[in-house]
């Protein structure tokens, strides 16, 4: 065999590898099959849907949901209209939700304290239930060892974190009455309770609340979450 068809050869079946992996990275029924016309996959059609969906910004109104808690029963933001609400994106393995929940931990008092006031809090998870921390199981473990008060909301597929942007445990989104997110980041500046080079904590969160029911501007409503 001559160098030219040898080249060829190898170009052939770089081609053929290249065909074989696009047709493996495709649904079986989304490819074309014995002449037929190729079908849209129903699943791209929904991540087109979930691109045009509103999402979370500050300073304009909070994306709406529904959402079941960990016992079935529909919760729904809208449910809390008129009130100010607290959500926290939550993990049930993730280390710093485990130490903020913990004796000494940030949030062991914290949602309840917020709730006598007559602020809503909401913890979400947005695990995939296949996976441990995603598993009700899991999480009602966690809740009951640890005395969690506030409804525990279950976003299988991702899409209300999505909407939010929520990219952490703990990450933290503050809503007014009127239902416009006004903060969005970090619980405090103290990732497993310690603030770097031994400074004071700062509660963003409790800042915030406290800012927007003194009807002032919140000074930091924007902050890097950790976790």
């Amino acid at each position: 065999m001559n160098h030219s068809s040898l080249t060829a050869g190898r170009f052939g079946g770089l081609l053929a590898v290249g065909a074989a992996l696009a047709a493996f990275s495709l649904p079986a029924w989304a490819a074309q099959e014995g002449g037929k016309e190729k079908k849209e996959d129903p699943k791209k059609e929904e991540v087109k849907k979930d691109d045009k969906a509103p999402r979370a910004e500050l300073g304009k109104p909070a994306p709406a949901f529904e959402l079941k808690d960990v016992d079935g029963k529909t919760v729904k933001l809208a449910d809390s209209k008129g009130k100010v609400v607290v959500l926290e994106w939550f993990n049930p393995g993730c280390p710093f939700c485990i130490q903020a929940y913990g004796e000494k931990g940030a949030l062991k008092k914290l949602p309840e304290e917020l709730t006598a006031k007559g602020i809503v809090w909401l913890s979400i998870v947005s695990e995939n239930p296949a996976n441990k921390a995603g598993k009700v199981e899991a999480i009602k473990k966690f809740i009951e060892t640890n005395g969690l008060k506030a409804p525990m909301l279950l976003d299988p597929d991702g899409k209300v974190g999505k909407a939010y942007g929520a990219k952490s445990t703990p990450h933290m989104f503050v809503i007014d009455e009127k239902g416009v997110l006004v903060y969005q980041g970090a619980l405090d500046n103290a990732p497993f309770g310690q603030v770097e080079n031994g400074g004071e904590r700062v509660g963003y969160v409790e800042a915030a609340l406290a800012e927007l029911a003194a009807g002032k501007k919140i000074q930091k409503p924007d902050t890097k979450s950790y976790g």
